[in-house]
This record gives structure tokens, sequence and C-alpha cells, in this order.
């Protein structure tokens, strides 16, 4: 699970930006007048995005450089408080830049603009002196005698069984994001060991089978760090390295891999069942299946593709199917890079 990052900011202060890769981030609020987030693609002064809430009583997201339309705009009074802290979510992917408030998947304004590049967040007030802003972000946890980069080892994936007589695992990979960090897991369900995501919010495991998104108490969470995400064009071409995450109910014991697809305004990960051609995504009660989606990847340097699936009647080898007491040898990008995770103990200041 993250952790929590409290930081306090003031108008004219330096800009200290924090390196995210996970294309979303949560946060809360405490403020009297407004608050601002920066985005852009390096740490600089002029930051190429700009949200302001609660400025003038509007919140909107600006373009600050390049050319194009440069403001969308909402009225949005009280919309900050100075008595309690107020929950939002920012998510930069598919060239929309979106800002939802509290639990609402719908976000409030959305401004589009190519975001590939954007990596870098600061946090801001705006305009009178007096304007302290009071923060709360939700960051990946960090290893505190970790002072010093050092080349990067270790992270092969492993899944843990989970239930509530346990502590969720600090380690648990950030697989997408639905107005909250989502994490991957895996749990057996009639006859099949099928991946699914886990809502800390609902703390619930929720997979894709049989038309619905099936509710799952105990199930195993995806952990490491060491992974990438490969857009997938074609289910007959499997990268190699893909992560298996189980099998199919079949007598055939189909692989399934570990996908993602977007969704509405969501990143949802689930299952690739390579012979229906789509990733199977649970949403709302529902098992959603997507035809455009990622997979998850042991990094390699080639480009060779695995078989389709496993000839039916052919029995699956478990030495790759993973359970909790198996070590994968791999090397699998976390949602947040920790090769660059330095930026939280050693932010990079904009003098």
């Amino acid at each position: 699970m993250g952790d929590i990052l409290e930081i306090t900011t003031r108008p004219r202060h330096h800009h200290v930006f924090y390196k995210f890769t996970a294309n979303a981030i949560n946060f809360e609020i405490k403020a009297q007048g407004n608050a601002a987030l920066g985005i852009s693609n390096k740490p600089e002064q002029n930051c190429e995005f700009l949200i302001g809430i609660g400025h003038n009583n509007q919140t909107w997201i600006k373009k600050v450089r390049g050319r194009g339309v440069y403001r969308e705009t909402i009225d949005t009074p009280n919309i900050l408080s100075t008595t309690e802290y107020r929950r939002f979510w920012v998510s930069w992917y598919g060239d929309i830049i979106r800002l939802g408030v509290n639990g609402n998947s719908k976000p409030i304004v959305t401004f589009s603009s190519r975001t590939a590049e954007l990596k870098y967040v600061t946090f801001l007030a705006l305009d009178d002196v007096r304007n302290t802003v009071h923060w709360r972000i939700e960051v990946p946890p960090y290893i505190e005698k970790s002072y010093v980069m050092q080349p990067i080892s270790g992270g092969d994936p492993f899944w843990a069984r989970y239930d509530r007589t346990h502590n969720f695992p600090d380690n648990a990979y950030i697989g997408g994001h639905e107005n909250e960090n989502l994490y991957i897991i895996r749990a057996d369900h009639n006859g099949s060991l099928t991946p699914g995501k886990y809502m800390s919010s609902k703390g619930m495991g929720y997979i894709p089978w049989g038309g619905e998104a099936n509710s799952k108490l105990t199930f195993e969470v995806l952990c490491g760090f060491n992974f990438t995400w490969l857009p997938c064009k074609n289910t007959d071409a499997i990268p190699v390295g893909a992560v298996v995450g189980g099998y199919s109910e079949d007598p055939g014991k189909e692989k399934l891999y570990i996908g993602r697809s977007k969704y509405l305004e969501h990143l949802i990960p689930g299952k690739i069942q390579p012979s229906h051609k789509v990733c199977y995504v649970p949403f709302e009660g529902r098992e959603i299946g997507l035809d455009k989606f990622e997979i998850l990847v042991v990094p390699d340097d080639g480009k060779r593709c695995v078989n389709k699936f496993l000839i039916p009647g052919a029995p699956i080898d478990h030495r790759f199917v993973f359970r909790e007491e198996e070590q994968m040898n791999m090397d699998i990008e976390h949602a947040v890079n920790f090769e660059e995770y330095a930026g939280f103990l050693n932010p990079e200041v904009d003098g």
C-alpha cells in the first residue's frame, strides 16, 4: 500500500517536484483559498500544465506552454475547506488530463492534450501570500535506508496470499487506477485461477468471470516492481516474458495473462484469455471484454512471441503459474519507477 506524504505550501515558495510514472495520483487538500498542481515533462519553473482548484471560485486546467486551447474552466464554489481535508484525484493518460473529486469516477474537468511525457508533479498555492495549503499525497512506500542510489537489483515478482487476518503486502504492485490505486490479484473460481483487481477502499478483490465481477475476500497479490506494460495488438502474438496469472476452467487449462485496459475514465487490470482475443476487466459488478489493452511483461530485448495458447488437452506447467510458495526467476516497471524513486527522498528543486 502507499504511504501518505504530508506537505504545506504557500505562494512564492520554491517549486519542489516529485516524479510519478503511474499517470495518476490521489491527494487531499485543506486550504482557505485555493490550491494548484503543476504537471510537466521536466522539473522547471513554467510547468507544461497547471491545475487550479478553487481559484476565484473556479477550477481549471490550463496549458502553460505551447499553442492551442489554453484553459478548461468550471465553477466550483466552496470546493475547498479550512476545517477538513477534501479528497481529489488527477490522471493523465490517453492524451487527456482529468481532475476528479472524492470517490466520483466522472471527472469534474478535463483537458485534451498530449500527455505521453508527463511525469513531474509539483504542489502549489496561488496568489495571496496568506494562502497556506495543506496536502496529503498518496505515494508508494520507500525503504528508509536507501538514501544512496544503487543499481537496481531484485524486484522479482511473487504472489503473496492475503485475507483480512493479514496486513496487505507493502510491496504489492500497482496495476491501474479507478479513483484509487488498483492492485493485481488472482483467486480460485469454479476451477479456474483468475487474475483481477483489489480495491483498498472496499477491502475486496474482484475477478472477471462468467459475465460478472466476482468479489473475493481471500486471494493472492502480485508483489515486486521489475515489470513493464506493453501494448498487445494481437493475442496470436503474446510477447515472450508475458506474466502468466492463472488458467481457465476449461479441460485444457488455457493460460491467462495479466492485462489492463482503459474503460470510461479508468485503467483497470484483469485477465487476457488469448482464445477470446480480449482482456476481461471487472467493473461495477460486470465482466467487461475490451479489445484494446496492455499486457504485463518481464522486459526482454527481443520482440519474439510465444504460442497463441496451450494445445487443448495439454497439461499446464504449474512451474510457470507461480503460486505463493514459488518465487519467479524473472526481471518484471512499477507504477512508480523505483529506479528513480530517490525523487521522493531528495526531490529535485527548481530555484
